[in-house]
């Protein structure tokens, strides 16, 4: 029989691929009780979110809007323009509005803004309204706290559509053009549903519409990965403003300058294949005008991509020592160690991780991959058993656990974790159950 260790070098990857832009905390959150002045201020915020905040039922699955103008009773919405490309000639899209009344959006009205990720549909109803406060998207800058509003999708947790208002700081505000106008990075923790909402600054006026968030999300069990970046995008208010004074939707410029313009520029080739090279060369651009960890995670990222193990680890290190709460560079960086033969640096990379996020399946099952590398069978088992507890359908945390078992030469007890990965259509629990079961 082989070795613990060995079957998990063959046989367990990582739990999730290298976070693209590391998160300070997952547990940035909605907003509840803080600090006095902080918690009028945010309530204040939160009351304007509510009035101009509108639920969009549409033919796919749904998401949010702004309410931008009145024009006698006929309302303007804002929102992404992804949210509603698929609508149909003749199909109903439902707009729910702060009190709770279904208004049906006038036929014909979708219209795309320009090329970015924006659209605006109309809707008539007799009751007031407020409209949201367009401000300044130079009001923002990379640090500056930001506030997301919306309505996420119903869930088993929260089977209800209930708006959200959640916060965060600006990664980076570029005003380089970025495809889908996606030149408003920030960290708040949004979920699906959302696109499409406000974004808000502190003083509670639009500076952005929500475009899109990166999650945790289960590919291909070929790769045994998933994909999380904590890093959400939005389309700044500007081009709004372009369209309300009747001008052509256009960025300002295509030529980079500052260092939020080539933060955003690297983000937006990370997921193209071939492009390292580019991400580096611009991420370093950025560092040059502005070290940020975001900026040092980013191309510790590529350089993970390209197998430049020791100079990943150098820069997830450097983004490290300028935000010690990023979860997501801690993480890489495990990976990094894992991948250069260094176990027991990356163990404690994963340990810190999954402090930083004590919820996360992921986090529990690299630290038991890390563990079992190290052979320290009954530990890794605890940390498998752990991750299966926090989410059954990680699929590689019951992998885990039949390796450890069959370690253990329990292989009664090895072939039922591994018939339970088998039916989160794992195939490295299938190629185990088939190798020992029979």
């Amino acid at each position: 029989m082989r070795r613990l260790p060995a079957l998990v070098a063959a046989l367990l990857l990582p739990a999730a691929q290298p976070l693209l832009l590391g998160t300070a905390l997952s547990t940035a959150s909605l907003l509840v009780s803080q600090a006095a002045a902080q918690a009028q201020s945010q309530e204040a915020v939160g009351k304007v979110a509510q009035a101009i905040t509108v639920r969009l039922e549409t033919s796919g699955a749904g998401g949010s809007g702004v309410l931008v103008k009145r024009d006698g009773n006929r309302y303007t919405v804002l929102t992404a323009w992804h949210v509603v490309s698929g609508q149909r000639p003749g199909e109903e899209l439902d707009i729910y509005t702060s009190d709770g009344q279904r208004r049906l959006m006038e036929q014909g009205s979708i219209k795309r803004l320009g090329e970015v990720d924006l659209a605006v549909l109309t809707f008539s109803s007799p009751t007031a309204y407020e409209v949201a406060r367009v401000g300044d998207i130079k009001s923002v800058a990379m640090g500056s706290a930001i506030l997301v509003a919306g309505f996420p999708l119903a869930s088993s947790s929260v089977p209800t559509r209930l708006l959200r208002l959640i916060k965060g700081d600006v990664i980076a505000n570029a005003t380089v053009a970025i495809p889908d106008g996606y030149q408003l990075l920030y960290d708040n923790q949004t979920l699906p549903g959302v696109s499409g909402g406000a974004v808000l600054n502190a003083k509670g006026e639009l500076v952005g519409i929500h475009g899109k968030a990166e999650k945790a999300d289960q590919v291909s069990e070929s790769s045994g990965k998933a994909v999380a970046t904590g890093t959400n995008q939005g389309v700044p208010i500007s081009y709004y403003k372009q369209y309300a004074a009747g001008e052509v939707v256009v960025a300002s410029t295509t030529k980079a300058t500052t260092a939020d313009d080539y933060l955003a520029q690297a983000r937006a080739l990370i997921d193209k294949k071939g492009s390292e090279q580019e991400v580096i060369r611009l991420a370093s651009q950025a560092i040059i005008l502005g070290k940020s960890a975001d900026a040092y995670h980013l191309r510790a990222y590529a350089r993970s991509e390209i197998a430049d193990f020791e100079g990943a680890v150098n820069d997830y290190s450097s983004a490290i020592r300028i935000n010690s709460r990023l979860e997501g560079s801690y993480q890489n960086r495990g990976m990094a160690y894992m991948a250069m033969r260094q176990p027991e640096l990356a163990l404690s990379d994963f340990q810190n991780a999954a402090k930083l996020d004590n919820a996360s399946a992921d986090h529990r099952v690299n630290v038991g991959n890390a563990l079992a590398v190290l052979g320290r069978t009954d530990e890794a088992f605890m940390a498998f058993k752990e991750a299966s507890l926090l989410d059954p359908l990680v699929s590689q945390a019951w992998v885990g656990m039949g390796l450890t078992m069959l370690e253990k030469g329990n292989k009664k007890e090895a072939c039922r974790n591994f018939v339970a990965a088998q039916s989160l259509k794992s195939q490295h629990g299938a190629k185990l159950r088939y190798e020992y079961c029979r």
